[in-house]
């Protein structure tokens, strides 16, 4: 039985953020670069191609669009939807995630790389992985 890619998923009522420390330098503190997103809704169910259409659309490169809610996974590799560990079940899809196009504001998934977030919808369970 293998325990990889685990991920906790966490109510939000009552999350509260937490206190800036008083002995830690601010700057530490701060965000750096920042990038705006906004969620805008596509009919097309294929990932990649509606990325490509969007992109083509809007004038932007294909790097702009950060991800989707949902659906099905657009693999890099080969397809590794996991299963629940507590029923077996295969996992659902709940965000994909792609590095961004600046450097500076990018997620880190191995370098041109995506990140895949599942949840068992019976048992609440959940599991992130990446692949590039």
């Amino acid at each position: 039985m293998t325990i990889a890619h685990q991920a906790l998923l966490f109510p939000t009522d009552g999350l509260q953020p937490l206190p800036q420390p008083d002995d830690v330098d601010q700057d530490l503190l701060l965000l750096g670069s920042v990038r705006a997103v906004s969620l805008v809704h596509v009919d097309e169910p294929d990932y990649d191609k509606a990325s490509e259409e969007w992109s083509a659309r809007n004038d932007h490169s294909a790097s702009s669009v950060l991800g989707h809610f949902g659906g099905r996974p657009a693999w890099i590799q080969g397809d590794e939807t996991p299963s629940c560990l507590s029923c077996a079940t295969p996992m659902s899809l709940v965000v994909q995630l792609e590095e961004g196009p600046d450097h500076s504001t990018a997620m880190n998934f191995g370098g041109c790389g995506g990140a895949y977030a599942f949840a068992c919808e019976l048992c609440g369970r959940a599991k992130f992985l990446w692949q590039c």
